[in-house]
């Protein structure tokens, strides 16, 4: 469905200017954040969506425009991530405003951020002459050795331990960096596009166009992807155990995702009130056990459809 909403609210001429000025300051505040960088998409996806992609475009250009004044300095890295959340954030508004179904709107945002990844990782490879993966490691490496001065317990057996345990796993975390970039990506975006439908609604929010996302379940064929990823940790390879473990960290983002949609599904049954979905949402996305417990919801929903009986009725 490509319309283009109708029902979007109609705000004063007046505090355009004001609006397109706090979104675009907005926009750079929030990748400075660091803890709430991951918003960064936000604004460009409430100009767009809220003021159509002619006018809303000043947004997006405008935090562009100054983030590259202040991250230029900093290097390509820091600006090249800034700019791809920032495009990411006008596709997600143009999403939204042209109903697209929300993995549509995630999909094509995520591809986005990995076409210009893929990009970056194809200069550094060619820049380094083929050895972006040593000198990634290194740098890790690196890394790793400040955080532990930073704590001041360098020397002690423990820390000694713990540091050389960090060090070993440097290869495995290096060979996982396509899975955790791309689950990542799409939780970044998925996460855009919920606050983006939450804050930029029409005036009829209950509209039979609007998509529930509780009732959103992903391909029931992504079930045998998963299964072929579990099977690869049987092959006596390192190669292949990767591929396996980046395969089954995005699989899992995305059963994740259909986990959360059979919560969000029974709090909207019950009527929870708003601190209890705060509390139990807090609890799901920053307890690892939970996340887990969530994505095997989501796995299992593919088999025992959890939400089948409740639709129906």
């Amino acid at each position: 469905m490509n319309e283009t909403r109708q029902d979007l609210p109609v705000r004063p001429a007046g505090g355009e200017i004001k609006e397109f000025m706090i979104l675009t300051v907005l926009t750079v505040g929030l990748f400075l954040s660091g803890l709430f960088a991951f918003l960064t998409p936000a604004p460009a996806a409430f100009a767009i969506a809220r003021r159509g992609a002619g006018r809303g475009w000043v947004v997006p250009a405008g935090a562009a425009l100054l983030g590259s004044l202040i991250f230029y300095p900093l290097g390509p890295f820091e600006l090249g991530i800034y700019l791809l959340l920032i495009a990411m954030g006008v596709l997600i508004g143009r999403g939204f405003l042209q109903m697209w179904p929300a993995p549509k709107t995630v999909g094509i945002s995520t591809l986005l951020a990995l076409g210009g990844a893929a990009s970056f990782v194809f200069a550094a490879y060619l820049m380094t002459k083929g050895q972006i993966v040593p000198l990634f490691e290194h740098y890790l490496r690196g890394q790793i050795g400040q955080a532990v001065k930073l704590l001041g317990a360098a020397g002690s057996a423990r820390t000694e331990e713990i540091k050389k345990g960090l060090l070993e796993m440097v290869p495995q975390v290096v060979g996982m960096l396509p899975g955790i970039f791309i689950s990542s990506t799409l939780m970044v975006s998925w996460a855009n596009l919920l606050l983006c439908r939450r804050y930029c609604r029409g005036v009829a929010p209950d509209d039979d166009r609007q998509e529930r996302l509780c009732l959103w379940k992903s391909p029931e064929h992504l079930v045998w992807v998963a299964i072929a990823a579990g099977l690869m940790f049987l092959v006596p390879s390192r190669a292949v155990n990767l591929l396996g473990s980046n395969v089954m960290l995005v699989i899992g983002t995305v059963y994740f995702f259909q986990g959360l949609a059979v919560v969000a599904f029974y709090f909207e049954k019950w009527r929870a009130p708003i601190f209890v979905k705060g509390f139990i949402c807090a609890v799901l996305l920053l307890e690892g056990t939970s996340r887990i417990a969530v994505a095997a919801m989501g796995l299992f929903d593919v088999w025992f459809d959890f939400r089948k009986r409740d639709k129906q009725a």
